[in-house]
């Protein structure tokens, strides 16, 4: 047979169109990465049409016969397209909108041993799925909406810069995203005005998430020099935010990776502001869109190459991690059970390592592990409430200590350099492992101390004895609040402390509620200077945030009720007082993004009377970087137990045990921040101080 022949016969079609296996003919972009095309109407495929892409086919498609004709046809070659009916049709970041019949059907006529050939009808099924899929078009006002979004987008130097600070100071433990993918996104944003990406509600309300939280750890980049923002500075990211509100209704509706991503990076945003509401919102939001997503399971689709599913895995342990996290320090039932994760921990993968500019993949995985800890223990009531001890503890306290020990030598604070991003980073992998200590044996501490109060005051029938497992737990947690404090110490000298945090100020306070507890039965030297360095570090905190600022009143609110219970527990002439053992970026770009936020914030504000506010004394004095607390704040003691020079005498003054009559920690401001309170602003207060962890509401008279 001649060549001519040869071509003749494998041009040659011998079965009509609708009972063909392999597409009549794929679209450039279908053809490039060999996935099944499905034209849905003349001139678009159903991927292209689902990703709002131009769809472009090099040849127009000629009417078919069943008969063959000698019309030339379009070449199909055998590894331009792959076998459709054994393989999963996927429309590109879209994973969750799988048309899965064609392996359904598969499978399906092999359990009942006949040809897995689908027959023409069956094919027709696969054909109207794809072309009554949704699209995700945008109406009318929809685009109208998210082009008023767009206009408001910041100048490109504005956005580059809260990206780089986002990247170094905000990623900290986390994965949000694959930074050189948004980076190169981004640049596509701002110099192709016809970018797909424009018309993607879900990727402006992620791009719009990453600078409202870029633009909270501004001041960590504020060179001494230069001006503070105008106005209240305890929201910077609010003018981006009130744009990404607007989106969330179209969000919501789509399914996709960068949804899903939108909505993680606003509630993380949203921590600081209102952990307990809002910000739990949009967590559980981005949990449920993740689990609709599969995210926790291992994609069945030939179509996901091996950077995108390590991207999804570390996405979803990410998304899983914080959220378990906050719902045990909430005192919120959790979300999902850790046995439904079908997906292995998160893996180096040096091709999307090296393109991370904040790489922390180990930190990832540590911060994923101890959860996995924390979460084997959540079903069991005995560790969230208050009636008995774990029924394994010597269990969860080994598997926390193994986890201590095989984290990486480069993740001790002390040899990490303070001017790293992965300084902060470490630091909160120190403080949730330290805060998993005490969630499982602050109810050992608090029935010790109840029972010892029971006992010497004689109130009530005696008590029964502690057991040496509550003992020891009780013991657990007392070192761990004294050891979360040294942690803050060291934050705090390093230079690292940042404006108001969720995660630092609840650390801090949880830490100074068990030393206060501990202190009711047992003060050592160092008792009054811990306490002392924790209330002056959440009053530092603060900055201007009301929930907080009730928060530090109710700490001290149980810094007079401790001081009260032990003056009376010593006062009872049965009461042998034991003490602990002592143990051993450029100017410009902030510049110009202070600037561009000022004119941001007179346009909003124009039209509107907005009352002055009184500063208060917790400001940053004039000229100071905001960032830094003084450096006088300090424990009074160094690791090696030598007291650090030049601290000042007052800060080691020891509080007196007595107090007036009728007073009280809350006495102090008044109730004005009280009756300003909601209630979800109340649970936020709660859960921001510790106070719901401990479940105080579990014990009575």
């Amino acid at each position: 047979m001649d060549q001519q022949s040869q071509n003749r016969h494998r041009r040659r079609r011998r079965v009509a169109d609708t009972s063909r296996k392999r597409a009549a003919r794929a679209c450039d972009r279908c053809k490039a990465r060999k996935s099944k095309c499905i034209e849905t109407r003349p001139g678009s495929c159903q991927r292209c049409q689902a990703s709002n892409l131009s769809c472009h086919f090099e040849k127009e498609r000629l009417p078919s016969s069943d008969s063959e004709t000698s019309t030339p046809r379009p070449v199909v070659f055998q590894n331009e397209v792959l076998d459709g009916p054994e393989e999963n049709i996927t429309i590109d970041n879209h994973p969750t909108e799988s048309i899965l019949w064609p392996r359904f059907l598969s499978r399906l006529r092999q359990a009942f041993f006949i040809d897995s050939v689908p027959n023409p009808e069956e094919q027709e099924v696969v054909v109207t799925q794809a072309q009554t899929a949704h699209t995700n078009r945008l109406s009318d006002s929809e685009y109208a909406r998210l082009k008023s979004v767009v206009d408001s987008f910041p100048p490109r130097p504005v956005a580059d810069f809260l990206v780089s600070v986002c990247i170094r100071h905000g990623v900290d433990i986390f994965f949000y995203f694959d930074q050189a993918q948004i980076m190169d996104e981004i640049a596509q944003f701002y110099t192709n005005s016809s970018s797909p990406l424009r018309t993607d509600p879900s990727f402006i309300c992620l791009a719009l998430g990453l600078f409202a939280l870029g633009s909270n750890w501004t001041p960590l980049e504020r060179p001494i020099d230069s001006p503070l923002p105008h106005g209240d500075d305890s929201d910077l990211g609010r003018v981006f935010f009130r744009q990404a509100k607007l989106l969330i209704p179209d969000v919501i509706e789509r399914t996709d990776l960068k949804a899903i991503q939108a909505c993680f990076l606003l509630g993380i945003y949203l921590m600081p502001l209102n952990a307990a509401g809002s910000s739990y919102v949009y967590m559980g939001m981005a949990l449920r869109k993740a689990l609709a997503f599969d995210l926790h399971q291992s994609p069945d689709d030939q179509m996901i190459d091996d950077r995108e599913k390590e991207i999804r895995c570390r996405l979803w342990w990410s998304i899983y991690s914080l959220e378990r996290c906050t719902t045990l320090k909430l005192n919120r039932p959790r979300s999902v059970p850790a046995n439904i994760i079908g997906i292995p921990l998160p893996s180096p993968m040096p091709s999307l390592d090296r393109d991370q500019k904040f790489e922390n993949l180990e930190l990832q995985i540590a911060y994923a592990r101890l959860m996995l800890i924390l979460d084997g223990y959540s079903d069991s009531t005995s560790w969230l409430t208050n009636h008995s001890t774990p029924t394994d503890p010597n269990k969860i306290q080994a598997e926390l200590r193994s986890w201590k020990r095989s984290l990486p030598e480069e993740f001790d604070l002390e040899d990490t350099d303070p001017r790293s991003s992965r300084y902060r980073a470490i630091f909160h992998l120190y403080l949730n492992y330290y805060y998993s200590w005490i969630v499982i044996g602050k109810a050992s501490l608090i029935m010790r101390v109840r029972a010892s109060l029971q006992r010497h005051l004689g109130q009530g029938s005696q008590p029964r004895p502690v057991d040496p497992i509550a003992e020891n737990l009780s013991a657990s947690c007392t070192r761990a609040a004294k050891k979360l404090l040294q942690l803050f110490e060291k934050l705090v000298q390093s230079g690292n402390s940042a404006r108001f945090s969720f995660t630092d100020f609840q650390g801090c306070s949880i830490a100074t509620i068990i030393t206060l507890i501990a202190g009711i039965l047992q003060r050592d030297s160092t008792y009054d200077t811990r306490v002392n360095f924790g209330l002056n570090c959440l009053r530092q905190m603060v900055n201007g945030n009301p929930a907080a600022t009730v928060g530090v009143k109710f700490v001290e609110t149980l810094q007079s009720i401790s001081n009260e219970s032990a003056r009376k527990l010593r006062q009872s002439g049965t009461f042998t007082d034991t003490h602990e053992r002592e143990e051993a970026t450029s100017p410009s770009a902030y510049n110009y993004w202070a600037e561009w936020l000022a004119a941001q914030e007179r346009s909003f504000n124009q039209g509107y009377s907005v009352p002055a506010r009184e500063t208060t004394s917790g400001n940053v004095p004039v000229g100071g970087t905001p960032s830094l607390w003084p450096v006088s704040i300090t424990l009074g003691e160094s690791w090696s137990g030598e007291l650090h020079p030049g601290v000042e005498a007052s800060s080691a003054q020891r509080p007196s045990i007595s107090l007036p009559s009728g007073a009280s920690g809350l006495d102090i401001g008044g109730n004005d921040h009280l009756s300003t309170l909601y209630h979800d602003d109340q649970n936020f207060l709660m859960g921001l101080t510790g106070f719901d962890v401990l479940d105080f509401a579990g014990y009575s008279s």
